[in-house]
């Protein structure tokens, strides 16, 4: 059963009209968060506390109980005393960057585990509306970046992060986050060199992004519709202006529908070559 669209039901059945602004977005997904990871210190290891707490740069607490057992709630309290939404959200990803311990009951189940905390955090996301999508990238990342359109997201967005290899996908994942923290012109920059190292990846080269934009052109010649394959063409001319004259030298002027559109046609053009030149 679809929860919220129950509630949704409902509420037209009722007249009942829920504006729901960012602020109250945030409260929702924030409390729903603070109950899912309630035990999050006990399934982290001192070590990677402390490696939280000096990333951050707060102190650590913790305190005895009985004779061996020292515990502290470092990370569920930072998460508690942050109500900055950005800053919330990195808290999060953080966290994910860490070691999480599993746990499994005594008949073998699964009770406590990283995977679970994704899915119920995916389901807090989903509930209380919040504008950031969840994506996990192939080598078990977990990356959160502001919501889009959904649908483009999950087309373009996630399935782009499934297939990169690592160097072009540290760039896409690094444009994404310059983008959330509203850094355009370096969330450019990041685009072109993610696809820059996904083309040397893919032609098996080490040759500059205008260089095997070229090289792509020339492998489209065949099998490919010629409209198709000028408008690729064209396409790629144009990014590699745009990018020459705004973030190779990080003195454009970008805005936020302007990186959000180079997020998506750098993910659509490494999409169309991946599965067009194999």
């Amino acid at each position: 059963m679809d929860l919220a669209e129950k509630i949704k039901s409902f509420n037209k059945r009722w007249n009942i009209e829920e504006n729901i602004g960012p602020v109250e977005k945030f409260s929702k997904f924030k409390n729903s968060i603070l109950d899912i990871f309630l035990d999050i210190d006990r399934y982290i290891d001192k070590e990677n506390i402390g490696l939280f707490c000096r990333a951050l740069g707060i102190r650590e607490y913790w305190r005895s109980v009985g004779i061996d057992s020292i515990i502290g709630k470092n990370i569920i309290n930072s998460l508690e005393g942050e109500d900055n939404f950005e800053k919330f959200i990195r808290l999060l990803e953080i966290i994910f960057s860490l070691d999480i311990r599993g746990l499994r009951g005594y008949r073998g189940e699964l009770i406590f585990s990283r995977e679970k905390l994704i899915k119920k955090m995916k389901e807090a996301v989903y509930f209380s509306g919040v504008d950031i999508e969840i994506s996990v990238n192939k080598n078990n990342d977990v990356i959160f970046y502001r919501k889009g359109e959904e649908l483009l997201d999950k087309e373009l967005v996630n399935k782009v992060l499934s297939f990169l290899d690592d160097k072009s996908n540290k760039h896409f994942e690094d444009a994404l986050k310059f983008y959330q923290n509203k850094e355009y012109v370096q969330s450019a920059e990041e685009l072109r060199r993610s696809l820059e190292e996904f083309l040397r990846f893919k032609l098996k080269n080490n040759n500059n992004l205008k260089v095997n934009f070229d090289n792509i052109g020339k492998e489209l010649k065949s099998g490919v519709d010629v409209k198709i394959r000028n408008i690729i063409s064209q396409i790629m001319i144009y990014l590699d202006d745009y990018f020459n004259e705004n973030s190779k030298h990080k003195d454009g002027n970008l805005d936020e529908n302007d990186n959000e559109f180079l997020i998506y046609q750098s993910a659509l053009i490494m999409k169309y070559v991946n599965e067009v030149i194999k």
